[in-house]
């Protein structure tokens, strides 16, 4: 079962929580790390070897590196340190400590923000690196003074972090994240910008759903409604639906078509696209679903996304795309 690959992570309740929680283990690297290194270029990260006189470690060296990252969580540590969770492209996830970061004249702790595109220099430890320096590259201020598009930009980061592994090349989706956030301080559609990049990182982790052919009896679909199944992967057709305990969600003619245009477009053209809410709304549940199913666990910060969907639509503000 392809959910087997993936560790869950703990869950994320409140957005406070999310800035804090601890970082879980990731897939299984001989899974993800073949299809990344075939699809990411690699990433040049400058390095030296020096020795490391604070710690009595016999025969080792301390390595002192540098690398682009984008900060996915952090949660305190001690009085004054964090520990700091990124995304990076030539070291996948990367977990450090930021020592001194909660201090308040540290000059760490305002540059590693949550959403935030940096440069670090870091020492290799023997548990957990440590970060010495931090630049941001980009903080995508806008994301920071909208709270519907900062809910939306959590989710994605978290949604990478999913997929991405410790010490594997990232770098596709290291710059998939990186221009992702940046288009989605200037989107016109944000919500089906979110279903793109859900189906995209899917497919270059060869996880997308089957959407094109029945995923039982392998005829191609008609232009008729159809239902999803999780547990099988994709749509089945009404003479293969599937009964007893699996999960099934309706997937009309206009969401399969939908699906396939996602699959296929660039995120560009979402802005003129005209989609009716039904339609939206029923290819948002199938692809959560669908990400729930691979990974075994649930995006938790997609509940807080929908909270601040639902209290801006309670205010009367128009929801976006």
């Amino acid at each position: 079962m392809l959910r087997a690959i993936f560790i869950s992570t703990r869950p994320l309740t409140l957005l406070g929580q999310l800035a804090s929680e601890s970082a879980a283990n990731a897939p299984n690297p001989h899974t993800v790390q073949s299809i990344w290194s075939r699809a990411s270029a690699p990433w040049r990260e400058s390095s030296r070897l020096i020795p490391d006189n604070r710690h009595p470690m016999t025969s080792q060296t301390a390595r002192l590196y540098s690398t682009e990252g984008v900060v996915l969580r952090h949660f305190n540590l001690g009085e004054a340190d964090r520990i700091i969770t990124l995304l990076t492209p030539g070291r996948g996830i990367l977990r450090a400590v930021a020592r001194g970061a909660r201090k308040p004249k540290s000059k760490l702790g305002g540059q590693l923000d949550l959403m935030r595109h940096v440069s670090i220099s870091a020492r290799t430890g023997r548990n957990l690196d440590s970060i010495s320096q931090a630049e941001t590259v980009e903080s995508f201020p806008a994301l920071r003074n909208d709270l519907d598009l900062l809910s939306r930009g959590l989710y994605l980061c978290e949604l990478t972090e999913k997929f991405a592994v410790e010490d594997a090349p990232a770098a596709g989706m290291f710059r998939m994240l990186v221009d992702g956030l940046a288009h989605l301080e200037q989107s016109g559609a944000p919500d089906l910008f979110l279903r793109w990049y859900e189906m995209r990182l899917l497919y270059l982790n060869g996880f997308q759903p089957q959407i094109q052919r029945c995923v039982d009896c392998d005829e191609e679909l008609e232009p008729e409604n159809h239902t999803y199944s999780p547990a099988r992967g994709g749509i089945a057709c009404p003479n293969c639906r599937p009964t007893g305990s699996d999960r099934l969600l309706p997937a009309s003619v206009a969401t399969i078509k939908l699906l396939r245009y996602l699959r296929r477009a660039n995120w560009e053209e979402l802005d003129r696209l005209k989609v009716s809410d039904d339609d939206r709304r029923q290819t948002e549940r199938i692809l959560r679903e669908h990400v729930q199913f691979v990974t075994d666990r649930s995006i938790r910060s997609a509940a807080f996304m929908d909270e601040v969907r639902s209290q801006t639509a309670a205010n009367g503000k128009p929801r976006p795309g």
